[in-house]
């Protein structure tokens, strides 16, 4: 559904949808995490609650004798250890389900960060030191259109259909090389940044339209009027 309406690009990485907007995902709610996260919390609710209330104490005592797969408990404990979270009580009256969902989160990022094709942006954000949630205050905002999203994080992931995609990714037996430049490896990294025949002209109108950007910003926040004179653009005091 999401693919039909251009909202998820079909070679993405679907495990991306489910990671927070604020760290680099789409912000949806995934059904196995949130069940994971209701499992441990009824969990802890039973072990904390059942010396208090004699009913959570009969069903807690008729969890115990069931087989893992049929038991609250006992899967919460497997959940628990999958993430190596300690089984321990804590206070669950205050944030339980809201640590377990974020640990289950973590989870589901770190995931998607090991994966050798599209975990390779996250990776390269880490190695240069950027802020994660810096980075992505596009997703987070939420002001593009969702077909706009879909192809940028697809670009992220490496997952566009370029010569180097369609011949190592694909295996077909097209060229990997750029079609502009016919010297590079045609990934989505070679042609956002390092082709020679776009670097003549379109990263410079690129470049200029950023700035143009930024200046009216600073213009517009120190209080001046904002033009387009020949091509340049001027401030002019009020």
């Amino acid at each position: 559904m999401l693919t039909m309406y251009k909202i998820h690009h079909p070679k993405a990485d679907i495990g991306r949808l489910y990671v927070k907007r604020k760290g680099g995902g789409r912000g949806l709610v995934q059904i196995e995490v949130a069940n994971k996260a209701e499992i441990i919390n009824i969990a802890e609710y039973l072990n904390i609650n059942y010396k208090e209330d004699q009913f959570v104490n009969i069903v807690k005592n008729h969890e115990s004798i069931q087989p893992t797969m049929n038991s609250i408990i006992k899967t919460a404990a497997k959940i628990k250890e999958e993430l190596s979270q300690p089984n321990e009580k804590t206070d669950t009256k205050r944030d339980g389900i809201q640590h377990t969902k974020a640990r289950l989160g973590e989870s589901l990022k770190k995931k998607c960060k090991n994966k050798v094709m599209h975990g390779q942006y996250v990776r390269n954000i880490d190695r240069q030191l950027i802020s994660v949630e810096d980075m992505f205050l596009w997703l987070s905002k939420g002001d593009l259109k969702a077909e706009t999203e879909s192809e940028i994080v697809a670009a992220q992931d490496q997952a566009l259909q370029t010569n180097y995609y369609t011949t190592k990714i694909l295996n077909t037996e097209t060229e990997s090389k750029c079609r502009l430049c016919q010297q590079f490896d045609e990934t989505t990294d070679h042609i956002i940044l390092a082709c020679p025949v776009l670097a003549k002209e379109q990263y410079i109108k690129r470049h200029d339209r950023v700035c143009a950007q930024l200046h009216f910003n600073i213009c517009k926040e120190m209080g001046y009027n904002w033009t387009k004179n020949s091509g340049m653009n001027m401030c002019q005091n009020q």
